[in-house]
């Protein structure tokens, strides 16, 4: 019996660690910036014609999710990239790269930093490092080109330090403005910082997401905690293409 409860628990374990069946990219900011999390220009560019080359195509998570809930075809050797916390260059830097490849990409935009127009436009200074976020314009033309919107909190706070009630304000009030702009549902959600706990996956699904994905630590197969593969500055194609390998 006692061996019949380990090799359960073992199965279960590895359930919990498998990855999702379409491999899930996680990109910041596209600039000059000397942060780990922001890429070159010319490296990201790289990273988008290595994929290309190795056959694999991009897709948003509304395709994916049409193909787990409806057996929706996609194409051979999905891939979806995403992009977080809603940057200018997200706009100004990678939407052209993307489609000059007739790629897609899904972005997660942190709303209460998202400026009404150009004149309105919230820039930060962080650790030494002038940020400058999205504009609603922006984000309704990301949009328009095909690219997928997704939220990653109103205020980008780290949601397990909160409590139920605050973590439900932060989600349904990102996807409220989101959805308002965009005259349509968002459907997926980044946890911001990547941190999330088993007892805030109901409230992202009550929140009225239908996917929300997670880092590395704390990512697997659940559609509430997607493992994605963070993408950091000095990265290559290659290095990139093994740990999608």
């Amino acid at each position: 019996m006692r061996r019949q409860l380990i090799a359960a628990a073992l199965l279960l374990l590895a359930g919990c660690s498998r990855r999702p069946d379409v491999p899930i990219l996680t990109y910041h900011s596209v600039s000059d910036a000397p942060d780990g999390f922001t890429l070159r220009e010319s490296d990201f560019t790289s990273h988008l014609d290595a994929l290309q080359r190795a056959g694999l195509h991009t897709v948003t998570f509304h395709e994916w999710l049409a193909h787990e809930d409806g057996g929706t075809p996609l194409p051979a050797n999905p891939i979806i990239l995403t992009f977080d916390d809603g940057f200018e260059d997200a706009y100004s830097t990678v939407l052209p790269a993307l489609r000059t490849r007739g790629m897609r990409g899904t972005f997660f935009v942190v709303t209460s930093l998202v400026g009404a127009d150009a004149t309105r436009r919230v820039v930060r200074e962080e650790d030494g490092l002038r940020r400058r976020y999205l504009v609603w314009p922006e984000v309704q033309a990301l949009a328009a080109a095909g690219m997928e919107i997704g939220s990653h909190g109103d205020r980008h706070l780290r949601l397990p330090d909160l409590d139920r009630a605050q973590v439900l304000d932060e989600l349904t009030r990102s996807k409220q403005a989101l959805d308002g702009a965009l005259g349509s549902p968002v459907e997926v959600l980044a946890y911001p910082y990547n941190s999330v706990r088993r007892w805030i996956v109901p409230l992202a699904r009550e929140s009225g997401y239908r996917a929300a994905v997670a880092g590395m630590a704390h990512g697997n197969a659940d559609r509430f905690t997607l493992y994605r593969v963070g993408v950091h500055r000095g990265a290559t194609a290659d290095q990139v293409l093994a740990r999608l390998r």
